[in-house]
């Protein structure tokens, strides 16, 4: 059921764009298509019967409500309970199918959910987990993060205002590989789109609002990607994994989804970051020292050399007065940071030792904090700018080789993906295959606490979300 548009470009550094018309859509949200089956008439009954003696009244257990659409919409203490269209994921039906010790509630002394029960949960929820107006919860939605499972070839999605999973992009539907490995997303500014690196098929996607796929661009082990805000542009980096890829970088015109490689003349470019004004574009090396610069009108290169020993360059952020380049180095656990006072020529102006494994930054929206996880101290770090100095080392419950960092719109929570492939994160509840389960760890930048552990996938990576406006 998917339709092939084949298109082929003159210069020899354009590959083939797929555009795919999906399957799989998840985008029926109106009560034109309402199930006779409601809510009412066939879930509640099931939750006041067996569920909600424990999960109801002012003090629920787990702080989830069961006594109504809107209360199990909320989820409790420790995230979502329904996420629409995927039964098989939603924490209702893994409790009462899979616990180990269980089902649940009848390790805690309840009643089983019987066959019927659990089939008609599954129904519901696999077809919208719709009121009895037809709704599907967060269609609406609009500060969205999308979370890499790397592993499992995933996409988790996360309503940031209620830190919850409302949707699971499972990439096997439409025909990619149980190995496509998607590692990085990137938003369009406006939320319309979103664009997914995928290592192991060798493919940059772009899907709808709707997470319907839309095309497909072929571009050998992509790995980090950036949008430009203001040109039609995505810019896409090569993946860690890619142990010798070609030294260029790929330009993706975002709408046509034909894309050019420009040489960098680096090593294994990786790390990737626009200039606030869009004019220049820097690229790190993973093998080497280097930091190269590129003047996009010109398409002139500027390398630079950083001292020290190999550093192994994982990601850049820009400060948002764009004076400042910051990056750290996988080996050494040095941050460091670049003058942009020419941007065509950064230089290292100052330096800080972290914890081990700096991976990718991210600047507070006054510029006076950056944040980032260290994958080898399982620890994220708060470097306060102005010394630079750290300012705070966070670790706790879901920090477990943190990988992606992301803020929300007005800069009060953070967002951490944990890759959890040591299993030192222990899941809420064991399932039997879900021992090294990833997290997105949200934290509250004002008390540097940690607020909620999100379960998403195996080996979450790399995040994106539509930048501020």
């Amino acid at each position: 059921m998917q339709k092939t548009l084949l298109m082929a470009f003159a210069k020899t550094t354009l590959l083939c764009t797929v555009l795919v018309s999906c399957a799989y859509s998840q985008s029926s949200q109106t009560a034109d298509s309402k199930s006779p089956n409601t809510y009412t008439d066939a879930i509640q009954p099931i939750f006041d019967a067996k569920c909600t003696s424990c999960h109801g009244g002012n003090d629920p257990d787990e702080g989830l409500s069961l006594q109504s659409w809107a209360t199990l919409m909320r989820g409790g203490d420790d995230g979502e309970s329904v996420i629409a269209f995927d039964a098989k994921r939603s924490l209702l039906v893994e409790m009462a199918t899979k616990l180990v010790g269980g089902p649940h509630p009848r390790e805690s002394g309840g009643d089983t959910l019987s066959g019927d029960e659990v089939a008609a949960l599954r129904k519901w929820i696999d077809d919208g987990a719709r009121n009895d107006a037809g709704e599907v919860p967060f269609a609406d939605a609009r500060n969205l993060l999308y979370v890499c499972n790397q592993t499992e070839a995933t996409v988790s999605v996360i309503d940031m205002d209620t830190k919850v999973v409302v949707r699971v992009v499972d990439l096997q539907e439409p025909g990619f590989s149980p190995n496509s490995r998607p590692h990085h997303i990137a938003v369009e500014p406006d939320g319309s789109h979103w664009y997914l690196s995928l290592i192991g098929d060798d493919a940059i996607l772009k899907f709808d609002r709707s997470n319907e796929l839309v095309a497909r661009v072929n571009f050998e082990r992509p790995g980090l990607l950036v949008v430009d805000p203001d040109e039609d542009v995505l810019v896409v980096g090569r993946s860690m994994k890619a142990v010798n890829p070609p030294q260029r970088i790929g330009v993706v015109n975002r709408t046509t989804m034909e894309i050019e490689e420009l040489d960098v003349f680096i090593a294994r470019p990786h790390a990737l970051a626009l200039s606030n004004d869009g004019r220049f574009l820097y690229s790190a090396s993973l093998a080497a020292n280097q930091v190269v610069t590129m003047n996009r009108e010109t398409e002139e290169i500027d390398l630079y050399n950083v001292p020290g020993p190999i550093h192994t360059l994982v990601q850049f952020a820009v400060s948002p007065d764009g004076s400042t380049l910051a990056i750290g180095g996988q080996m050494t656990g040095k941050f460091l940071f670049f003058d942009l006072s020419n941007p065509e020529s950064p230089e290292v102006v100052d330096s800080l030792q972290v914890p081990s494994g700096p991976w990718h930054p991210i600047y507070s929206p006054d510029g006076k904090y950056i944040y980032l996880g260290n994958k080898g101290a399982s620890v994220v770090t708060v470097i306060d700018i102005e010394g630079p100095a750290i300012a705070a080392e966070i670790s706790g419950r879901g920090i477990a080789q943190p990988h992606g960092s992301a803020l929300s719109r007005d800069g009060r929570f953070l967002f951490i993906s944990n890759n959890n492939t040591n299993g030192s994160y222990s899941p809420r509840n064991n399932f039997g295959d879900n021992a090294t389960v990833g997290t997105v760890t949200v934290i509250n930048t004002e008390s540097r606490r940690i607020v909620r552990v999100i379960e998403v996938g195996l080996n979450a990576t790399g995040l994106g979300t539509a930048a501020p406006s």
